[in-house]
């Protein structure tokens, strides 16, 4: 019989024990991930606001809207029983929640035209945005939600008909009062939570003189979006959506300008660094500027670090 001289060997001659070879558990979703993207999102509508202007009107809106289909949908099928009349219970599901869903998706659209032009700047450009806005919206609405149902009809074996222009005509009054109430609600969420205006006890606000031809503007500097220069002239980009020209040089304007926040981001251009809301490449290491306000501007790969930190 063969002996062993000590244990070591024994140890080595016995089989080794089976690896538990299970799969590891699945490391949970990136929530944060997401997080951030829906932020984005959100800053992308609203800017550098409160982001409640955005979640308020659209929560109330969803909810709304979501309690108004299903209230039509129960009431067509009630209708239809009480009739004696053959309707199955996903045509009017269908045809009612088609079109609530897709006046939620289009919500953000609603949402950014009612921060871009508030009813309180430019009247007259406002009558002209909303009221493209607002056509827009209706036709993409009919357009979507007959798609919607065409293809849902189409999964039953059935041919959805929408009737003269898709129910456009029938459609575009109530549209229009959705259109009204979704970009109504936005600007009521823009004066409750925008940021209340300065006290009496707060230091006055500093101003510029921009001497247009033969007035004086006197405009806080930051309502000055951006300067640019014009020739002769430079131009004053201001959040009230004027546009005013005053006969000086960027250089000058920009040694007056600096030390209260603007920036030189391009040799045409001065840039107000406390409206910035997103820097992205332009090419060839140059960057685009977009402002709170939606106001694009350049920004050199040459001035780069004067808009950092």
């Amino acid at each position: 019989m063969a002996t062993f001289s000590d244990g070591s060997a024994i140890l080595a001659a016995m089989p080794s024990p089976p690896v538990n070879t299970a799969a590891e558990p699945a490391p949970p979703p990136d929530r944060q991930g997401l997080r951030e993207v829906v932020g984005a999102l959100v800053r992308l509508i609203v800017g550098e606001a409160n982001p409640r202007i955005f979640w308020v009107p659209f929560i109330a809106t969803a909810v709304v809207v979501l309690m108004v289909v299903t209230l039509d949908a129960m009431m067509r099928l009630h209708l239809a029983s009480y009739s004696n009349l053959d309707l199955p219970p996903w045509r009017a599901v269908t045809d009612e929640y088609s079109s609530g869903l897709v006046v939620i998706l289009l919500f953000p659209v609603l949402a950014r035209l009612a921060v871009l032009q508030t009813p309180w700047r430019r009247p007259g450009r406002f009558l002209i945005v909303h009221g493209l806005g607002a056509l827009g919206f209706a036709v993409i609405h009919v357009t979507l939600f007959v798609l919607v149902r065409t293809m849902v009809y189409g999964l039953f074996g059935e041919v959805y008909d929408g009737g003269r222009l898709g129910g456009f005509p029938y459609e575009a009054p109530r549209d229009l009062i959705t259109y009204a109430v979704c970009v109504g609600g936005v600007w009521g969420a823009m004066v409750l939570f925008q940021a209340p205006a300065a006290s009496s006890t707060s230091p006055p606000r500093a101003l510029f003189d921009i001497r247009d031809n033969a007035r004086i503007l006197r405009v806080p500097i930051d309502d000055i979006l951006a300067v640019r220069s014009a020739g002769n002239y430079v131009e004053f980009l201001l959040a009230d959506g004027r546009r005013p020209l005053m006969r000086a040089t960027l250089a000058e304007t920009a040694d007056q300008l600096t030390p209260h926040g603007l920036a030189r981001t391009h040799r045409s251009w001065l840039v107000n660094k406390g409206r910035i809301a997103q820097i992205e490449p332009a090419g060839s290491g140059d960057y685009k500027l977009t402002l709170a306000e939606g106001v694009e501007a350049p920004l050199s790969r040459r001035f780069k670090g004067a808009i950092e930190g």
